[in-house]
């Protein structure tokens, strides 16, 4: 009952708070964490309350509220509303975009008020549902909304903002950096590993994007492994920093909701990743002989690992590449991730440039494996 008149409370407080002077000509979004909390009055309240005074939408009447639910990927189409409208998010994450204007990211807790006759689309995000009050002023004569075309949004498009992968790829001293690190880190050889970090870390990587290398590789090369390549790389850079060397942190990745469907997300990417129907990944492994293993791929490495985008797609695949050449034995997996570098545009002549690097920086033999893996790939 009390969490019924707490939200009661919140609803109401929409129309009674902050009032803007003038509406803006564009839609204004704030976010939760730009709302003020205030404690409930203990007077009127039998315990813990509090409240956010929402930003006032300006109606000169009635308005008519509404909750509406995505479901994950659906938005609507193009439209306007001929006497505005206010949003309040209440869950998941969702996307809007003003005509002519970047999209927007709004997230539990947001409010977004849309001026009359302002262009523009929300939704649920790629790979979250999402919820929202909508308050709308009630038009004398009914019409609340403004029905347009539907939105062109790109075929490939990914939370994570890959790159297309009909872009032409030219693979950089920084990408190729990667390789020796993966390597060298996959069979133990710390010793090595260290000179190959302070040439990634001189070639452009930053430090997040190694981290990432460490944690991505587990996967592969297993938690030991990746502790120890871990552990080397926090030491090398406190001996830097005592050096007054200041290495470049780099960005963290994008927090996606918590409401994340990983295992559908991790479908989806090895659908991308493979060029291949969706539905075909969506199948379980192995004739669901082991869903345990099936929940892993999808769910945490293809799914939670992928998603992490500080790290692209094709640099990911590097390691792995890297990783399993210099593990050996493995040129099953080797072959299906050097079939996914292809797919992501890595051509003949940037394909050499791995094989090459491998066998100058890493181990001839390992590069002569991966030579006969390469050459056979259809």
């Amino acid at each position: 009952m009390l969490k019924h008149r707490i939200n009661t409370l919140l609803v109401m407080s929409a129309v009674s708070g902050m009032v803007w002077a003038e509406a803006p000509a564009q839609q204004q979004l704030t976010p939760a964490s730009q709302h003020e909390v205030t404690q409930a009055p203990a007077s009127h309240f039998s315990g813990q309350a509090n409240f956010s005074r929402f930003p006032v939408m300006p109606s000169q009447g009635d308005v008519a509220p509404a909750i509406v639910n995505f479901e994950r990927g659906t938005i609507s189409n193009w439209h306007t509303h001929p006497h505005g409208q206010y949003l309040i998010v209440t869950e998941g994450e969702g996307r809007t975009q003003e005509w002519g204007k970047a999209t927007q990211t709004i997230r539990k807790g947001d409010t977004i008020w849309c001026p009359p006759n302002v262009k523009h689309w929300h939704g649920a995000s790629e790979h979250s549902s999402m919820s929202h009050i909508a308050i709308t002023p009630v038009a004398t004569d009914g019409q609340s909304v403004t029905w347009l075309e539907k939105v062109a949004l790109p075929t490939e498009a990914k939370v994570s903002a890959q790159a297309n992968s009909s872009t032409p790829v030219v693979l950089s001293q920084k990408q190729l950096s990667l390789i020796p690190i993966a390597a060298f880190n996959a069979t133990g050889d710390l010793e090595q590993l260290k000179p190959a970090l302070i040439q990634g870390l001189e070639n452009g990587l930053t430090v997040n994007e190694i981290k990432e290398v460490f944690a991505h590789q587990y996967a592969y090369a297993g938690f030991p492994r990746a502790l120890n390549g871990m552990l080397t790389f926090k030491s090398l850079l406190e001996e830097r920093e005592k050096q007054g060397i200041k290495d470049i942190p780099g960005a963290m990745p994008t927090n996606l909701p918590e409401n994340t469907n990983y295992y559908q997300l991790g479908s989806e990417t090895l659908a991308y990743l493979n060029k291949t129907p969706l539905a075909e990944r969506s199948q379980p492994l192995f004739d669901n002989f082991s869903p345990t293993i099936d929940h892993a791929l999808k769910a945490h490495l293809f799914g939670y690992l992928f998603s992490r985008d500080n790290l692209a797609y094709l640099e990911r695949e590097l390691v792995v590449v890297s990783t399993l050449a210099a593990l050996g034995d493995v040129n099953a997996q080797l072959t299906s991730h050097l079939r996914i570098t292809r797919n992501l545009g890595v051509d003949k002549t940037q394909m050499q440039k791995i094989i090459t690097t491998l066998e100058k920086d890493v181990d001839p033999a390992v590069s002569r494996n991966a030579q006969n893996v390469l050459q056979q790939l259809k």
